[in-house]
């Protein structure tokens, strides 16, 4: 609600020059109520409470360092009760002025349209459940984030809840109006907590197992009663996992957790105690297809990236994404390690043994140019960006991450005679950042390993040449570790038939907020960023066929052979011009791991060790 006249203009500008009024933080507290109406599913209404406001405060939306799904696009009728009024001040910011001693504030999420592949992170809502909670739904009062806080929830008749918020009671009241099931309200610490929680609500299937005295359920929404899948061996195989992390960490980050299962979702999501991922029974009933892999290595992120927290991340932020150079240790060593804990409990990997895993990495680490030149740091900041801080390169800090962090196992190893492996190394980083409340940094990790490794000179070696001078990594030196030998070729690139393979190895993209398809280079040697291509570069047209989506830019390129010339229409900041690119071959890694006739017995002993997976 606004006021009119000379009274509205002093308050706006009040509210937006003045700086918040310090909140007595014993008794200020918030009460959110989220509704679900079955009668309309397009989204859903928030109410919030607050008991002893400060006289003026902002509200905000708050944005994920992974992914800013910008969902302050779908605020609607926002507005406060007096003698409060609110000004929009920002895209994700609200700010308000009250004299009272309560207000509340009301708005609706209308849910954006269903995309044909929905990601199991985002809310939605159907007949039989959705997803909701979490930065997508709740506001903050921001810079007070400790204020205390409560949930409830106002559901369809037959839907519960299921959401990673510890407390010690949860209540259900079982008759609440006619419309309405009940009530569940939910006690939270925190806005910090409660914003990092999604609700799963709807017809839920729930078990529970206990691993090291903590309580873990298992909710899954389907859109069907009946599950056609396992669930023994779903449950069997998530205690395995729970427990194969315990003994890997040396311990529990969360006092409760929930894996939140999606039926018709894709893709997965870490919390700080629950994860959200989407599987479809299919998928459960195949080990093979890598769904439990994928959950071990969300899991794992509850310690390597909720309790251990990046450098430059805050707990809450409203702005543009924030940025860490620790992704290669926060993504790459959790691949590490999820691919160690699946192996460790007898999941299916998506290669038979380590050796042969480390190989693809290997070739993988070599066939995009960018994890060889770009040091590990400059990797990690682009990570969650769109294409064009790396300029014409491509690499993956995922890869990179997992590379260091396997080389990083192997001089451990080496340094402590076999005594002491990653798992060390991730228990002292755990009790470094948790304990002494650090954030991760690349001297976090270096002082960790020092410690295992009583100052081994090859260890501040590693440190000081990969992670701070960005050097490429040496993978002989540390093989060597194992009496290992790596072999690299660059053979011309075939196909099964024999025949050189052209130089197609660009993507296309959109930039956010835009329409126009754009080019990405991932090689600066190869033919396209030869003829004076360039990543971000406008594509309109090859060879005079229009390249209107990404199915246009991929219609054009396979088709494309050795020889030819593509013709391609380009829309620079000097204008737009034809730029003729001559298709050539190029060469692609071959990567070869073998044991060196002369290793010695320690050498061998430790392989024997790394191979089996054993700490």
């Amino acid at each position: 609600m606004f006021r009119s006249g000379t009274a509205q203009l002093l308050t706006i500008l009040l509210l937006l020059t003045g700086r918040p009024a310090t909140i007595a933080q014993t008794s200020t507290s918030l009460h959110y109520t989220l509704t679900v109406d079955s009668s309309d599913l397009s989204g859903y209404n928030v109410d919030i409470r607050i008991e002893h406001p400060p006289r003026r405060f902002r509200l905000a939306m708050a944005t994920h360092n992974e992914y800013d799904d910008r969902f302050w696009r779908y605020v609607t009728g926002f507005h406060v009760t007096r003698p409060a009024f609110a000004v929009h001040t920002d895209s994700a910011v609200w700010a308000v002025i009250t004299t009272g001693d309560e207000v509340t504030v009301s708005y609706r999420i209308s849910l954006p349209p269903p995309a044909p592949l929905h990601f199991s992170h985002r809310p939605f809502l159907t007949s039989y459940g959705g997803l909701v909670g979490d930065l997508h739904s709740f506001m903050y009062i921001v810079d007070y984030l400790d204020i205390p806080c409560a949930l409830t929830l106002r559901l369809p008749p037959g839907w519960t809840s299921a959401d990673g918020i510890y407390t010690e009671e949860i209540r259900v009241r079982q008759t609440w109006g006619k419309r309405y099931y009940g009530a569940v309200n939910v006690s939270s610490t925190s806005q910090t907590q409660l914003l990092d929680a999604p609700i799963l609500i709807g017809r839920l299937h729930r078990w529970t197992f206990t691993t090291d005295s903590i309580r873990h359920d298992v909710v899954y929404l389907s859109p069907s009663p009946n599950l056609n899948f396992d669930t023994v061996s779903l449950i069997n195989n998530l205690q395995k996992i729970a427990h194969a992390t315990y003994s890997l960490t040396g311990g529990f980050p969360f006092l409760y957790y929930n894996f939140l299962i999606e039926d018709a979702s894709a893709g997965a999501l870490e919390h700080a105690s629950s994860l959200t991922i989407g599987a479809k029974p299919s998928d459960l009933n195949n080990p093979a297809s890598g769904i439990y892999e994928d959950i071990a290595h969300e899991f794992f992120h509850a310690w390597n990236g909720m309790s251990i927290r990046p450098s430059g991340y805050t707990e809450l932020n409203y702005g543009p994404q924030q940025l860490t150079t620790s992704l290669w240790f926060t993504e790459g060593v959790t691949m590490l390690c999820a691919d160690l804990i699946s192996r460790r409990i007898g999941l299916p990997t998506e290669d038979s043994t380590r050796l042969s895993h480390l190989t693809h990495l290997i070739t993988r680490y070599y066939r995009d140019t960018g994890n060889s030149v770009l040091p590990p740091a400059k990797v990690s900041l682009a990570d969650y960006a769109q294409p064009g801080p790396l300029g014409d390169y491509s690499a993956s800090t995922h890869l990179q991450g997992e590379l260091l962090g396997t080389c990083l196992d192997l001089l451990i190893r080496d340094a402590t005679e076999g005594r002491y492996s990653i798992d060390a190394l991730m228990k002292e980083v755990n009790y470094i950042c948790s304990a002494g409340k650090q954030p991760l940094t690349d001297s976090v990790i270096d002082s960790a390993a020092a410690i295992i490794c009583q100052n081994n000179a090859a260890v501040h070696r590693f440190f000081r040449e990969h992670l701070y001078q960005g050097k490429p990594i040496d993978f002989a030196t540390y093989l060597h570790l194992l009496g290992l030998k790596i072999q690299h070729d660059q053979p011309t690139a075939k196909d099964p038939q024999g025949r050189r393979l052209p130089d197609i190895r660009v993507y296309s993209w959109i930039l956010r907020d835009d329409t126009s398809l754009r080019i990405g280079i991932s090689n600066p040697k190869g033919c396209w960023a030869k003829a004076g291509l360039h990543t971000g570069d406008i594509i309109m047209a090859i060879n005079g066929r229009p390249t209107n989506s990404r199915q246009d830019f991929q219609s054009a390129i396979r088709n494309l052979h050795i020889g030819d010339t593509a013709r391609v229409t380009v829309k620079k900041q000097t204008g737009t011009n034809i730029v003729p690119v001559y298709m050539t071959g190029y060469t692609t890694p071959l990567i070869t791991i073998t044991e060196d006739p002369a290793a010695t017995p320690k050498q061998k002993r430790l392989f024997r060790a790394w191979s089996s997976g054993a700490p």
